[in-house]
């Protein structure tokens, strides 16, 4: 089997991010880009339980990137969460199922990438919740980025897909974080613990990550894409019809309003990262949203 070029720091790249924060046009976006792949959510976390030592979880997180680089540069495909054998902007159907909430349209299997890769050429694999909790082992080896979106967003968004974070729970991290899950154990309610999981995501991006590491989703809708250029230098060939969808009007059915006051009364990190201001604009363009955005730029 031929062996790998030797690579540097910048090569091997985790991306973490807000669940529903646009982690996966992201993933859409860098794939645009040569010499550039990203992997959505490829790893199972049960890979990396009971590795207690940051040097244990950083090997079998090395070996899992020597393996889709060598399966890409053979065979031209790795795993990953895929709906139709490619990774889509948005992970999230438009259309609500029996419960009222949107799906999830995607599923772990193989991807194929027809463009050539250089040798080496820049790996990203993501996973929002467990690469969330793991950031402070992680980002000894890893050159390690995170999405962000304005947090009254993300809990609209929470409301309208069916997972975990309906009930406020986040067990892909809270099983590599105690202390989230203990802080979601001492919250009575479902909105409470949602916020606690917000503050909690937030704090780790500002504890673990330079500022130019941490990108706002509203940054890469206005630039078209090439906020991303921290990620990948490349993306500064981006010119992508991208739209926000902070006020999407699927939204319509949720009170945005009483979840904006309650986020507007509740401290927590995300203040570090997003005014209140921007979320009492966005609390407006709610209450003034009668249509449907464009198709570009989906995230929730």
């Amino acid at each position: 089997m031929e062996s790998l070029p030797t690579l540097s720091a910048d090569d091997d790249v985790i991306l973490t991010g807000i669940a529903r924060s646009g982690t996966t046009l992201v993933c859409n976006l860098l794939n645009r880009l040569p010499d550039t792949v990203a992997l959505h959510e490829p790893m199972a976390p049960r890979m990396l339980m009971g590795l207690s030592q940051p040097e244990e979880l950083n090997r079998r997180v090395a070996g899992f990137f020597t393996e889709q680089r060598l399966s890409l540069r053979e065979r031209g495909e790795a795993i990953s969460r895929v709906m139709d054998g490619r990774i889509p902007d948005n992970p999230y159907g438009d259309t609500p199922g029996d419960q009222g909430k949107r799906l999830s349209v995607v599923k772990l299997g193989s991807v194929h990438f027809d463009k050539p890769l250089a040798a080496p050429f820049r790996l990203v694999i993501k996973h929002p919740s467990c690469f969330t909790a793991l950031l402070g082992s992680l980002k000894q080896r890893f050159s390690c980025y995170a999405i962000i979106r304005n947090p009254l967003a993300v809990l609209l968004s929470w409301q309208t897909t069916l997972a975990n974070w309906n009930d406020g729970r986040q067990p892909m991290a809270e099983a590599f974080a105690g202390d989230l899950r203990d802080r979601l154990d001492a919250e009575s309610d479902p909105l409470g613990r949602q916020l606690a999981m917000l503050a909690w995501s937030f704090d780790q991006y500002g504890r673990h990550l330079a500022p130019v590491a941490v990108i706002r989703y509203e940054d890469v809708i206005a630039t078209a894409g090439r906020a991303l250029r921290p990620l990948a230098p490349l993306a500064d060939i981006l010119v992508e019809p991208l739209c926000s969808r902070n006020a999407n009007p699927l939204y319509a059915g949720v009170d945005g309003r009483a979840i904006g006051r309650r986020l507007l009364a509740t401290g927590g990190a995300f203040w570090d990262f997003y005014s209140r201001e921007s979320v009492e604009l966005l609390m407006e363009q709610l209450a003034s949203t009668t249509r449907a955005d464009g198709d570009g730029g989906r995230a929730n």
